[in-house]
């Protein structure tokens, strides 16, 4: 059996308009940093050969043709890495920002679980509030943990960290998702393994299927926002017996969803 080549996520757009743009077609100039890990971490040398990725799932065989004098590496893309066939699910995880930090860890495993998008959500009842310079290195920190998990995973495309979004925004547009369901432990919710009962024939096996899940903060949905998605349409769903924690539901809740219909 031939030996995998070793994959490496650069920031350089691998896509067929950034490509054709390059000045230099066919080869793609990487990052000091970039150069110095491919170097010095994974030791590749002038003509090896590996996988180059980028964050929105594009591959290609490569082969490292030279270290130039700025400390940069040039590297020649050979062939596409054929596509898989597309998810069949596109989830996106409306998740209320914990405390703690603890969305760092959510970040870590959004990426893991191979989710489309990930929106960091205030809430009624969010603790954690930032003004948007804050938010902006936040959110930079949030990309750089989704771009590092990536490479670990062996995954094609790393969540997308959208904007900071209010739940009376997130309630106003959900017709751009074939499937809203909110995670609600409440007597009117029901099992989340039951999910798909609402609208059995949106699970079609050749089509991909939008799905929003909102997850709220430790002290769970305000009844007013219950109350908002409902009339949006959202279905309430429970995990179970017990409340979890909003970092613990986010993995139970994902992993079903992505495991089942991904």
């Amino acid at each position: 059996m031939e030996k995998a080549l070793k994959r490496f996520l650069i920031s350089f757009p691998l896509g067929p308009r950034n490509l054709e743009r390059n000045k230099k077609a066919g080869t793609v100039l990487l990052t000091k940093e970039e150069t110095h890990h491919l170097k010095n971490v994974l030791h590749m040398k002038e003509g090896s050969l590996c996988v180059l990725f980028d964050r929105e799932g594009n591959e290609f065989v490569s082969r490292i043709e030279r270290f130039g004098p700025g400390a940069q590496l040039e590297a020649r893309l050979l062939e596409p890495v054929a596509r898989e066939t597309s998810d069949l699910l596109r989830l996106t995880v409306a998740q209320a920002i914990p405390q703690d930090r603890n969305m760092d860890r959510i970040v870590e495993k959004a990426a893991e679980l191979g989710l489309f998008e990930l929106m960091p959500l205030v809430t009624e009842r969010t603790v954690v509030r930032m003004e948007k310079e804050q938010f902006d290195k936040v959110h930079r920190r949030w990309e750089r943990i989704a771009e590092q998990t990536l490479k670990q995973c062996r995954l094609r495309k790393a969540p997308k960290i959208a904007p900071l979004t209010l739940f009376k925004d997130l309630s106003s547009e959900p017709s751009q998702y074939d499937l809203f369901f909110l995670l609600h432990p409440s007597k009117e919710a029901s099992p989340i393994r039951d999910c798909v009962s609402f609208s059995p024939s949106s699970f079609i096996r050749d089509k991909t299927v939008r799905v929003l899940l909102a997850i709220g903060p430790e002290g769970g949905f305000s009844p007013r926002e219950v109350a908002m998605a409902r009339a949006r349409g959202a279905r309430l769903i429970q995990l179970g017996q017990g409340i979890l924690k909003t970092d613990t539901a986010f993995v139970a809740a994902a992993g079903f969803f992505r495991f089942g219909y991904g």
